[in-house]
């Protein structure tokens, strides 16, 4: 018994491996049951476009995780920003400048997020709601009862979101080469070892000289970059700026996290289970459409997700606790 429970505890430990094992499990579920549907070729694209923009989010709220926060605004980021490019390209403004100012405007918003939380001393929760609430608000404000629609972007544009390669979104291969990139940097560099630090232990941290504030609001600022990224890439998939875009990802995103490894207490999570808990997430969400369930009886099980998974995590942190002698 102790030779099967010593692998499983080892298993259960490492970062993204439960995400990964759900991810086969659903996906050989969908195609065995469904696999007409499953394998046509429009609902992969669908599943490709679920995945991409939300997956790219996730990357940067499991930075955010590892340290010790997160940030409930990205959807809103998501939003504000692709209606800021919409409006520079409406006003004819070159693409590439119209991608650029969309961006600055999500690397501004996280750096905001970061100096409330960070110099401020504003709890995460408390200052990146309001956030939501603020550009959530100012999308609306800048797209209701004008009388302007922002869509009908240059050819070029349209084509970063609908664009292919291989059979493969662009948007897909973003996130792809996105992934790759984190994992080699947290995995390499010093700065990636140093996230974990100030998650895991902040005080130890401090006494090691990190610099728990620059290196928390440089990954607040990453997280808004990464939020405006995914609002313009819906943007010009959808050739026009939506002011509902993101309006769940921040849950989402969150939810994928902790089931990729994540903890809402830090020190723990990594890149590669971030994108197998949006996996994961998306192909439940496909199998509630293919199997046509009720959106009451969605939001029912998404629930029971959750707090299915905040307990994990909670059971899992304090039995940490009690390793390290804490509790």
């Amino acid at each position: 018994m102790n030779k099967i429970k010593a692998p499983l505890q080892k298993l259960i430990k490492k970062n993204g491996s439960i995400a990964f094992i759900m991810c086969i499990v659903m996906f050989a579920f969908l195609a065995i049951t469904q696999s007409k549907l499953f394998f046509n070729p429009f609902n992969l694209q669908a599943l490709m476009f679920a995945i991409a923009p939300e997956g790219i989010v996730a990357l940067g709220m499991m930075v955010l995780l590892i340290t010790g926060v997160f940030d409930l605004s990205v959807g809103s980021i998501m939003a504000f920003a692709g209606l800021m490019t919409a409006m520079m390209l409406t006003a004819g403004l070159p693409i590439i400048v119209c991608i650029i100012v969309g961006l600055i405007v999500g690397v501004s918003i996280g750096f905001f997020n970061g100096v409330l939380v960070e110099f401020a001393g504003i709890n995460p929760l408390i200052a990146t709601i309001g956030t939501m609430y603020i550009f959530r608000g100012a999308t609306e404000l800048l797209m209701v009862g004008r009388g302007v629609e922002y869509n009908n972007f240059p050819e070029a544009f349209i084509q970063i979101g609908r664009g292919d390669f291989l059979g493969v979104y662009w948007m897909f291969w973003i996130l792809i080469v996105l992934v790759i990139i984190f994992t080699i940097f947290i995995a390499t560099r010093p700065t990636g070892r140093r996230l974990y630090f100030i998650g895991g232990n902040e005080s130890l941290a401090k006494l090691m000289g990190i610099k728990k504030r620059k290196i928390r609001t440089s990954a607040y600022m990453l997280s808004g970059f990464l939020a405006a990224l995914a609002g313009i890439l819906i943007t010009a998939k959808s050739d026009a700026a939506n002011r509902y875009i993101g309006q769940v990802s921040h849950m989402n995103v969150i939810i994928a996290c902790v089931i990729g490894g994540g903890s809402m207490n830090g020190g723990q999570g990594s890149i590669p289970g971030a994108l197998f808990g949006i996996i994961f997430l998306s192909f439940l969400q496909n199998a509630f459409n293919i199997f046509e369930f009720e959106s009451s009886m969605q939001r029912i099980i998404l629930g029971f997700v959750l707090m299915a998974v905040v307990s994990v995590d909670g059971f899992m942190t304090l039995r940490r606790q009690k390793e390290l002698g804490r509790i």
